[in-house]
């Protein structure tokens, strides 16, 4: 237990030292590109996100599960991870050489040349994510914590000098993420070659196709979580102007980083859960319940506040995005409430039931975007986000529910130790920066 506080607490503290840097960047890029260029950067990124997410087929977290349930050794998990996201990352750039060939409006909101970056950055935002993941299944979260603020360091720091300095616009906050991303690759490869000797292992059929079925069950959970996340900007790609877009994307990075708190504690649960028979249920409903609470009073601190918030840090031309950011804030509170029972279905071998969950939100979510999106515009398009995040929401609970036997009222019902844990994981949060500090310097 003491342990997990302490993983909790250094991954937490980690996790706020990357979001402020990450906000910062955010503030950059809309200071130096305003709403239009803002809007472009954020449909290429979605180009490349997606295209990532569609041939990568849970490579990341699939890697994960295996490692950390001693399946796979950190050398065969880097072999498959490479080989597996290798022949994705090949057909997704195939894919969208493909897809820039037809007269699509989504393709006029930036430059071939952006569109031709955003392709080159399919691999790394997908090895990054893969190599990172490993450091957790390892149990390395001081390094993980450290890996973490040394890639949102160098992403601002590479922001500005690219996209303000250089004057290299779009193109400039593109490659940033490319080299970061880079970076951030080789960094924990000579950590797994240092500290563990790893090296290369000779391939499998069978374990590659044992790892490709793991991913493909959680395949469209993963794909309709982030097209819940991006179908709002998917779909005004399509209809809306480039500063329709930019709006809508600076209101749903905003929001959306109240979810440090479920990702922080899903990051530091999935490797205990997947070596544990009953996947620790009482554990994941705590870590729901103060989710709940701690989100909860982020989002409404962000909601009261959101106008001089947009003004500092995203300019007066960001002023339209604040009542999206207010709609936005009451589903992405349900959906960190909620986002906790993920690594419970992820780590007990249930994919499938996650996947199905976040399908049927993301349905749910474009049903609405469609109907409300010619009537409200970009207000449709926030409530339909909420809405998608309610439905999934109620099924991810529903699905933990019946797989821990925990009641509702059992997982709801909040405790002294609740409070007394919640007291621990701040307190060890702040020594953990200190711990932190003397990682990077090594």
């Amino acid at each position: 237990m003491v342990s997990g506080i302490r993983n909790v607490s250094m991954t937490f503290a980690a996790r706020m030292c990357t979001i402020v840097m990450a906000v910062g960047t955010e503030s950059c890029l809309a200071w130096f590109l305003g709403p239009s260029g803002r809007g472009s950067y954020a449909v290429c990124l979605l180009f490349a996100t997606l295209l990532s997410l569609v041939f990568g087929v849970g490579c990341d977290v699939a890697s994960i599960y295996f490692v950390s349930s001693k399946r796979f050794s950190l050398s065969e998990g880097i072999t498959y991870s490479l080989i597996y996201g290798g022949i994705g990352s090949g057909l997704a750039i195939i894919a969208g050489l493909i897809l820039m060939q037809f007269p699509l409006s989504f393709f006029d909101k930036a430059s071939p040349t952006s569109f031709y970056l955003a392709l080159i950055t399919v691999p790394v935002l997908l090895f990054a994510l893969v190599f990172m993941g490993l450091l957790t299944a390892v149990q390395q979260f001081d390094w993980f914590a450290a890996v973490s603020i040394l890639n949102g360091l160098v992403k601002l720091l590479l922001t500005v000098v690219f996209v303000w300095f250089l004057s290299w616009g779009v193109n400039g906050a593109l490659l940033a993420i490319f080299t970061t991303d880079i970076i951030t690759i080789g960094t924990t490869f000579v950590l797994f070659s240092r500290k563990y000797g790893t090296v290369l292992a000779k391939p499998s059929m069978k374990k590659i196709m044992d790892m490709l079925h793991y991913g493909a069950r959680y395949y469209i959970g993963k794909v309709s979580n982030q097209m819940n996340f991006q179908i709002g900007t998917m779909i005004l790609a399509l209809f809306a102007t480039k500063e329709e877009i930019g709006l809508f994307a600076v209101a749903s990075v905003i929001t959306a980083r109240a979810m440090i708190i479920p990702d922080t504690l899903g990051t530091v649960l999935i490797p205990k859960i997947a070596g544990n028979k009953t996947g620790k249920m009482e554990l994941v409903a705590q870590c729901s319940r103060l989710t709940a609470i701690s989100c909860g009073a982020l989002l409404l601190i962000l909601a009261v506040f959101a106008k001089p918030i947009v003004m500092v840090l995203f300019s007066s031309a960001f002023l339209p995005a604040v009542p999206l950011i207010r709609i936005m804030a009451v589903g992405v509170f349900v959906r960190c409430s909620c986002k906790v029972f993920e690594p419970f279905l992820l780590g007990t071998d249930h994919p499938g039931t996650l996947s199905f969950s976040v399908t049927v939100g993301i349905i749910f979510n474009f049903i609405i975007l469609i109907l409300l999106l010619p009537m409200m515009g970009l207000i449709g398009a926030a409530v339909a986000v909420s809405a998608g995040y309610f439905v999934s929401s109620a099924f991810l609970a529903s699905a933990f529910i019946r797989f821990s036997g925990l009641t509702l009222v059992e997982t709801c019902h909040f405790r002294m130790s609740d409070w007394m844990l919640m007291r621990n994981l701040f307190q060890k949060a702040t020594k953990a920066g200190c711990r932190i500090s003397d990682i990077v310097k090594q």
